[in-house]
């Protein structure tokens, strides 16, 4: 009797703690919900009184800064079930269902809790069916988004839709062709910036909700990309860390007029629990690196031409280092600090080499032909990151390497004639720059990805095929206003400065060697006695040339 006992109260525990984790969500269609699973909690999520007009319906589930599991069925089976921070699952409703169970779990949030938003939809007959097309994700309708992304770039994956049909069709339309037999149906991929550095629920949920149905996602987002069924599901972006986005896909059909649209995802492009490399990483030495190079902006900006020596060896510094760390990253598999610190001690052999060059041959032209072509590799960077870098034509290398090389060549061409012009322009613009990049370790702007992106593009070969698109938000715009005001104020100080002065120092060998010549002793050289100097002078000293006459004999 103890054992059946001890039997009896141990299933009756089990069934009290099922029942505690066990929770039953109802949801009306486009209504958002939010609950709270704890480590083990089950939530089953129904949607009731479906339309009978529906052909499908889709649960929305966003984590905040975690993840959840959402399932088909109660078992929780690999070909039924996703896990992700955003997950969508879709099901093709039945003739006479009225309504949908879903399972939701968090089963891999065992130390603690998560915060779930939820939203159910339902759609009608002749709206596309996304991801009904599936060939590569376990579930057989794959309405997700499958995001993947690295310091560099974000990918984007999703698979086709379906056009729609009624509940439990005689034919299910095979792969977005219907009696014609032709592709119709195309997707529009948007994106959403958050706003900069905010990570914040609030802000995220806000987000999620304008970019869900595809009238708001029209409305708020940005469309990147229309792609079809002859390309493949898939989108590459350039990668902001610490940059909230919202991506979303809206399929259209244009024969019906109809669209719908996927679960849409979030990403920073960091991660919320790596320490070293995370979202809240500490960037104490990044961000002192950068006061640094903003400190010699500033007198970069406003006093580099007065102090040309040490302008010479700010831009070979720069020059040597940028060739160094693309050549180092394509060639290396060394980690990103080593790479840095290995290109900066070759930068400052460099930044001497090219000083030297000035102090032994003093050949302005020469000399300010390497900054110019520094102030040309942010002009062309500037160029690039504009939506004219998006243009399908770069892709090839080739092409994008001969034109980001003619829009570096552009500067020193049109002012290398006024080589006293190209320095001050130069110093106020390229300083001023040093100058912003000091402010955006402080506030996380995007405009460090201007120099940053062509670095990119040489380093990881994929990267030729990411969209850029930067989030330009008002932290931007004031400190490009503050960056333009800088180069202005800048150059016409140095000007100023400047005016009656020779445009460049005198060449220091020069003048060392001068220097030198005159230190040496003179040599002693013996003066003729008065009447030695007589003897040698000419007899007809205050004379005229001899005047010859011809005689003509006739």
């Amino acid at each position: 009797m103890s054992w059946w006992c001890l039997v009896a109260v141990l299933f009756s525990t089990l069934m009290t703690l099922d029942a505690r984790n066990r929770t039953e969500i109802s949801l009306f269609n486009n209504t958002w919900t939010n609950a709270t699973l704890g480590p083990g909690d089950t939530i089953d999520v129904t949607l009731s009184n479906v339309s009978v007009n529906a052909s499908f319906a889709m649960l929305h589930l966003h984590a905040i800064k975690t993840t959840v599991v959402g399932s088909l069925t109660p078992d929780y089976h690999t070909y039924t079930s996703v896990n992700n921070s955003d997950v969508g699952l879709l099901t093709l409703l039945e003739k006479g269902q009225s309504s949908v169970t879903w399972f939701v779990n968090s089963t891999l949030n065992e130390t603690k809790g998560c915060k779930v938003w939820m939203l159910a939809l339902e759609y009608n007959t002749s709206d596309p069916i996304p991801g009904a097309c599936n060939q590569e994700f376990p579930l057989d309708n794959d309405p997700n988004i499958h995001v993947n992304y690295n310091l560099y770039e974000t990918v984007l994956q999703f698979q086709f839709s379906n056009i729609g049909f009624p509940r439990q069709p005689k034919r299910i339309p095979e792969c977005d062709q219907g009696s014609s037999g032709d592709h119709r149906l195309k997707y529009d991929v948007y994106r959403y910036y958050l706003p900069e550095r905010d990570f914040s629920e609030t802000s995220l949920v806000q987000g999620l909700k304008r970019m869900t149905l595809p009238a708001d996602i029209r409305a708020n987002g940005h469309l990147i990309r229309t792609l079809d069924s002859k390309k493949k599901p898939n989108l590459t972006l350039a990668s902001f860390k610490g940059q909230g986005v919202i991506y979303n896909v809206v399929v259209r059909d244009p024969k019906l007029n109809t669209s719908a649209s996927y679960i849409p995802v979030h990403t920073y492009a960091c991660s919320f629990i790596d320490t070293v490399a995370g979202c809240f990483a500490n960037n104490d030495v990044a961000k002192g690196l950068c006061t640094i190079a903003g400190v010699i902006g500033l007198f970069l900006c406003f006093a580099g031409h007065r102090y040309f020596k040490t302008e010479l060896f700010i831009f070979g510094f720069l020059a040597t280092m940028l060739i160094t760390f693309i050549l180092i990253s394509m060639n290396s598999d060394e980690s990103h600090v080593v790479r840095v610190a290995i290109s900066c001690t070759v930068g400052v052999v460099g930044g001497i080499l090219w000083t030297m060059f000035w102090w032994r041959f003093g050949l302005a032209v020469l000399s300010v032909l390497l900054v110019g072509l520094v102030l040309g590799y942010l002009f062309a960077s500037i160029i690039f990151f504009t939506p004219f870098g998006n243009l399908n034509v770069w892709v090839n290398d080739f092409n994008y390497g001969m034109s980001f090389a003619c829009g570096i060549m552009i500067v020193p061409v049109f002012l290398l004639a006024f080589t006293k012009t190209l320095s001050i322009v130069s110093c106020s613009v390229v300083g001023s720059y040093a100058v912003i990049l000091m402010l955006d370790a402080y506030l996380y702007t995007s405009l460090s990805y201007i120099a940053l992106n062509p670095i990119k593009r040489a380093v990881v070969q994929d990267f030729r095929v990411a969209v850029i698109s930067a989030p330009f938000q008002v932290k931007d715009y004031v400190l490009v206003v503050l960056w333009a005001l800088l180069s202005i104020q800048g150059a016409v100080c140095q000007f100023y400065l400047e005016r009656g002065r020779e445009d460049f120092p005198p060449c220091p060998y020069e003048l060392y060697r001068k220097k030198r010549q005159k230190a040496l002793p003179q040599p002693n050289i013996q003066q003729p006695e008065p009447q030695d100097r007589q003897e040698t002078e000419p007899l007809l000293n205050n004379q005229g040339p001899p005047t010859y006459v011809i005689n003509h004999v006739t």
